[in-house]
């Protein structure tokens, strides 16, 4: 954990009859992160084929992704199964496949269909009923239908076998059907000759081709309207409610029958996925490897503590019929390699590591700042945001986010550095005796609410000053920290000459010590009496002085190795730089420890937010208990706090990191190790 994991490269070869189950073994062991043969240095690589895969690639993510689509159509979407390479065995029939997949959607879309068919329906008819409301009668419907109206409102009379049937012919047209009730009911037809039926239809003027047929066929005679049509406007809207109630209870059946339907293919569904996706990633590996006309080669990372395993498990895919070197990180053939970079943490350190990362890759080899990233950005964020009661809503808020993201199966980090914020600023607040602002207990450190505003204090820290002598000491042990780890990853790369010269190497180290030592003795006698010249001479000007060195000692060390040429011009150049490197040590540095004070600034600002809403709550109740409208400005003011303030806590507590912190010794070159694996992210 203290350091980046020690690389091994496996380069194997092995029967080509055997490719298929050695890829299959890697993608179970999930640990080599695969290097094309034809990068090693070498004639020989360039004289080897690729290893096609046997079925089409291209072709396998086209089919798997339209798995995952029916899958995410499902409510809840259906899970993809884990995949751990037991369901590979011969190569997917991808006709087979692809016909089933054409039939799922062809069941899908007819239910689609269905809903979407249903749904027009369901708007036509509310259109209908706004314009039934907005007409009152149905003789004034009638009347109007002939230009402004939507509506087709007809009266007329169907041979009375027949008129019971005119609702059925009707059935997917938006239409209201009413027997009429007028003189027109029961009389007989005088084209006909005949018993007739009186009718009211209400249908969309837009549908009248698909009604005109209907009533042809039906044998429909246009009649007057009756004098009661005026009375049937309450029954035509009690008949359009009724009818969409219907229609509704028909989509939420359909709506019914296809999650049913989603049910009983869920399962052929995740094993068509996991069959698909194996064999795409079985195939994926294969193109990653070379070929002769019997044999294939492949080469790739591995942790060096897996290497064994590794090996074991290829030896076992190839029953013994393979060929493993191993080769170190910078020798030999894969000297011009580079070498991926794993950090190894636990899981609780899992969320900064990814703070980390998101900065960049360290260098491989060098120290893993996760573990120092993690207790400095929780005590930066408990000094800005020290409070227990908003901490405790910091940390719900954190968990809530972690059960949601969990049940969504989306990524928690960010949710689990919430959670472990609110814990920081829990500590935080009992030290300082705060919660929501108010001293319900005594603090067990200093009570910072009493010392912001101007209560007298006892013990170490009593002042404003104290407070930003505390986080100007926390930043001066942070930097140092810094430059320890830089000299440590110095070391472990031999690099002599930057560990003793360079601004955060020995040299910056011993300048930014003394410095700090001189402004403490500068402090500690009132601001009026500087360190005795002597020490300042040895401590400040001699590494000063050892510096005008380091610009003439590069030149000789790697100037002339590049052939470059001594000129008297140079010792211009050599003064200038020193000049400026001095300049950016001792401004740098006391920028880089003064920017620490915004710790505590924050964290004032904290307070005296806190102590304006009690003094506006005060105003509102002047005297007594709070009223109603006070305690609403608290809620409301914790929230203000909580919400502006937890977010600037946070976002400087990671400026501090990046900018102070890393700027000292951290070398963002690094490629992160991408493993080839079953549990890979596509």
């Amino acid at each position: 954990m203290m350091f980046t994991s020690p690389m091994k490269l496996l380069a194997a070869v092995a029967l080509e009859a055997d490719s298929d189950a050695i890829a299959k073994e890697l993608l179970s062991l999930g640990a080599l992160e695969m290097v094309s043969v034809r990068e090693l240095p070498g004639d020989w690589a360039s004289k080897l084929g690729k290893a096609e895969p046997k079925v089409n690639l291209a072709r396998l993510v086209e089919l798997r992704k339209r798995v995952e689509g029916f899958m995410g159509m499902a409510s809840p979407p259906i899970a993809r199964p884990a995949l751990d390479g037991s369901v590979a065995g011969e190569p997917v029939d991808l006709e087979v496949a692809n016909k089933r997949l054409d039939a799922i959607a062809a069941d899908i879309n007819g239910l689609r269909e269905r809903q979407k068919d249903l749904q027009d329906q369901i708007l036509k008819l509310g259109e209908i009923r706004r314009q039934l409301e907005a007409f009152g009668d149905l003789r004034t419907g009638a009347a109007a239908s002939s230009s402004y109206s939507f509506l087709s409102i007809r009266a007329g009379l169907l041979p009375a076998g027949v008129a019971d049937g005119l609702r059925e012919a009707l059935d997917g047209i938006p239409s209201v059907v009413l027997p009429s009730s007028g003189q027109e009911a029961g009389s007989a037809s005088p084209a006909r000759g005949q018993d007739a039926v009186g009718v009211m239809l209400v249908t969309l003027k837009r549908d009248a081709a698909r009604v005109e047929p209907i009533l042809e066929r039906l044998g429909w005679e246009d009649a007057r309207l009756p004098e009661s049509a005026g009375q049937g406007n309450a029954e035509a809207l009690r008949t359009v409610d009724d009818k969409i109630d219907g229609l509704r209870a028909r989509q939420s059946a359909c709506g019914d029958e296809l999650s049913a339907y989603f049910g009983s293919i869920g399962a052929g569904l995740g094993s068509m996925w996991a069959a698909l996706r194996t064999e795409e990633l079985i195939a994926t590996v294969r193109s990653g490897f070379a070929r002769t006309d019997r044999t294939v080669l492949f080469s790739g990372w591995i942790p060096a503590e897996r290497a064994a395993a590794v090996e074991a498990g290829v030896r076992r895919a190839a029953s013994g019929a393979c060929s493993v070197e191993w080769l170190e990180p910078g020798k030999g053939e894969a000297a011009r390699l580079e070498v991926p970079v794993e950090m190894r943490n636990p899981k609780p350190l899992k969320p900064f590591e990814g703070l980390v990362k998101n900065y960049a890759v360290p260098e491989y080899g060098s120290v893993d700042p996760t573990p120092f990233v993690a207790v400095a950005y929780l005590c930066m964020f408990g000094l800005m945001f020290g409070d227990a009661g908003h901490g405790l809503v910091v940390l719900l808020v954190g968990l809530l986010g972690l059960s949601s993201a969990r049940r969504s199966g989306k990524p928690d980090n960010l949710y689990r550095v919430i959670a472990y914020c609110g814990g920081a600023a829990i500590v935080a607040g009992v030290l300082f005796g705060s919660y929501f602002g108010m001293k319900w207990l005594p603090p067990l450190w200093f009570d910072y609410h009493g010392i912001v505003n101007g209560h007298e204090a006892t013990g170490s820290v009593r002042t404003l000053y104290d407070i930003l002598g505390i986080t100007i000491r926390f930043g001066m042990v942070v930097l140092g920290l810094g430059f320890a780890i830089n000299w440590v990853n110095l070391f472990r790369k031999r690099d002599w000459f930057t560990l003793l010269l360079d601004k955060a190497g020995v040299i910056g180290g011993w300048i930014y010590g003394a410095g700090a030592w001189a402004a403490f003795y500068y402090v500690a006698h009132d601001y009026r009496e500087l360190p005795p010249l002597g020490s300042l001479a040895l401590l400040l000007g001699l590494p000063t002085m050892i510096l005008a060195f380091k610009a003439p000692l590069e030149f000789i060390i790697h100037g002339r190795a590049s052939g470059k040429r001594f000129k008297p011009g140079l010792i211009v150049d050599f003064i200038m730089e020193w000049i400026v490197e001095v300049l950016e040590i001792y401004s740098g540095y006391l920028a880089n420890t003064l920017s620490f004070m915004r710790v505590a600034g924050l964290g004032i600002a904290h307070v005296s937010l806190m102590t304006a809403f009690f003094q506006i709550a005060r105003m509102i109740t002047p005297e007594g208990p709070f009223s109603i409208p006070a305690v609403l400005v608290l809620v409301l003011g914790n929230a203000l706090v909580i919400a502006l303030e937890g977010l600037s806590a946070g976002i400087q507590s990671l400026r501090l990191n990046y900018y102070e912190f890393f700027s000292k010794y951290f070398n963002g070159t690094g490629k992160a190790y991408r493993p080839i694996s079953f549990k890979g992210v596509q």
